[in-house]
């Protein structure tokens, strides 16, 4: 969210005077990939740290439950909103 909405406005205001060439203002102009497979591994270490260890601190059931309710939507905005669109597939 960050890199998408902090760090990619910023860029694209300081190299937009620099840049002369078409290409090179695609580059700054496009947005970042979604990168599934991280954003997987962290909600699913965020769930396995929640379940493991909520035998003894059973408040990580509603820690849980709003950092998934808090991560859909995010992941959500995030995608429709900060990434580029993925490649068509054909088959």
């Amino acid at each position: 969210v960050v890199n998408s909405h902090v760090f990619y406005p910023l860029m694209k205001r300081y190299y937009r005077k620099t840049k002369v060439t078409q290409e090179s203002l695609n580059d700054v102009y496009t947005l970042p990939e979604w990168n599934l497979s991280l954003r997987l591994a962290q909600s699913l270490n965020v769930i396995f740290c929640v379940v493991m260890y909520s035998g003894g601190m059973p408040i990580l059931y509603l820690i849980g439950a709003l950092y998934c309710f808090t991560a859909y939507w995010m992941d959500k905005w995030c995608l429709l909103r900060g990434s580029c669109r993925p490649p068509a597939f054909k088959e």
